[in-house]
């Protein structure tokens, strides 16, 4: 019975992760042929081209929403894992008046969806004179979701280490950097990982604060190549095998260290 049952749930695994991988084999098939419907895709190996992908990557435009993807991603994970792993030391290391109820305020924020906060957001951004630039696109982008978990990973730090490190009259500062920021590494690139994805996928935000291809990411870029009316799916399709790629490759090349943040962080069960 018990063979049955896993034979079973193996075969119920299989083709769940088959039905998951249509889009993406669908995304790379069709990036490989130039075809006007979206519903009329060959099998055929002799008929796939890359031109599609020599005729994105021509565009002048394209390579420039590429690398403000690249630029915004990065310096938005460094500016998050900065401002995230110093606000969840402080809370847990620091306490004064209220901590908790702070604390609590700033979680209960991950409650709010982020299309509420658009219109405060582009108020502010327009207040500044801070419109078509990088500054509004990097800014926002940490979150109290990098707080909680770095939070939780610097809770699990035994308190002794603390404690020797105060007597022998390290500072805090030193405290941070020496002690807790080499111990807590795999939630940061857990963190990074998740946050670089986040950045690189979002649409919403950019799509509004950017007006020319100077400030524009891929995403945006993408939407404005499927607004024709002859479109060639090909063409949009090798352009979103692009915008995939990347948050790809980082989580394979550092898939190790995110499962490490996971099973050592509050993720876990």
């Amino acid at each position: 019975m018990k063979k049955i049952t896993n034979a079973i749930t193996t075969t119920l695994v299989l083709i769940l992760a088959l039905l998951m991988l249509l889009p993406f084999g669908y995304m790379l098939i069709c990036s490989l042929q130039v075809t006007y419907s979206e519903y009329v895709i060959s099998f055929d190996v002799s008929t796939y081209t890359f031109s599609n992908y020599q005729q994105i990557f021509s565009l002048q435009s394209f390579r420039l929403w590429m690398r403000n993807s690249l630029f915004i991603s990065v310096v938005g994970v460094i500016w998050t894992l900065a401002i995230c792993s110093m606000a969840a030391f402080a809370f847990v290391k620091k306490h004064f008046p209220g901590d908790n109820k702070i604390y609590f305020i700033f979680f209960a924020t991950l409650c709010i969806p982020f299309p509420a906060t658009v219109v405060p957001l582009w108020l502010m951004i327009g207040k500044f004179g801070l419109m078509d630039t990088f500054w509004p696109l990097i800014l926002p982008i940490p979150s109290m979701l990098g707080v909680v978990l770095i939070r939780q990973a610097i809770v699990d730090i035994p308190k002794e280490m603390f404690e020797s490190a105060s007597l022998d009259g390290c500072s805090d500062r030193k405290v941070f950097m020496k002690i807790v920021l080499p111990i807590i590494r795999p939630i940061l690139i857990t963190v990074g990982i998740l946050f670089f994805t986040r950045s690189w996928n979002s649409l919403l935000w950019p799509l509004i604060v950017s007006n020319t291809d100077a400030t524009k990411t891929l995403p945006v870029g993408l939407a404005a190549i499927q607004g024709g009316v002859d479109v060639n799916y090909g063409l949009t399709m090798a352009a979103a095998m692009m915008n995939f790629l990347p948050p790809f490759l980082v989580y394979i090349f550092m898939h190790k260290h995110f499962l490490a943040g996971i099973t050592g962080s509050g993720l876990k069960n």
